[in-house]
């Protein structure tokens, strides 16, 4: 079974009503990544919000349907692999804190969604922010 994981597709809209989704460096590779981490104690949404909050600095009203998820492998330091399912949910931010916890370890950036797109390395994630960027180019998801 797979280790399950929540995130969030921080989003916006420009003057011009354009997508915009916010990506984070992840803290190892530096990877341009979205907002995650392990769902404890709380609904996979409102954990993908704290996610948010605590490596993006943002804060807004985060969806309860998700809009897909994504697979990734991951490689411990002794080089064993595990599977790990990441379930992902739009966040609609309205406010970009100027400090929070993880901004010492991590860069943000607003981007077309078209460019963060291409700037994302993982497959699996690329292919749902374009399935993300595609549903929502011209209206927001359900919150």
């Amino acid at each position: 079974m797979p280790s399950r994981l929540s995130a969030a597709i921080p989003f916006r809209r420009t003057a011009t009503c354009d997508l915009e989704l916010l990506l984070v460096t992840s803290r190892r590779k530096r990877r341009w990544v979205i907002p995650k981490g392990n769902v404890r104690g709380k609904l996979p949404h409102a954990s993908a919000a704290r996610e948010a909050f605590e490596e993006a600095g943002v804060l807004g009203a985060i969806s309860s349907r998700q809009a897909g998820f994504y697979h990734q492998t991951k490689v411990d330091a002794a080089g064993s692999k595990r599977e790990i399912l990441v379930a992902a949910y739009p966040l609609f931010v309205n406010t970009l804190l100027h400090s929070w916890p993880e901004m010492a370890l991590r860069n943000r950036k607003w981007l077309s969604a078209a460019d963060a797109v291409a700037l994302v390395e993982d497959a699996g994630l690329r292919a749902l922010l374009a399935r993300f960027a595609c549903d929502y180019e011209t209206h927001d998801p359900p919150l």
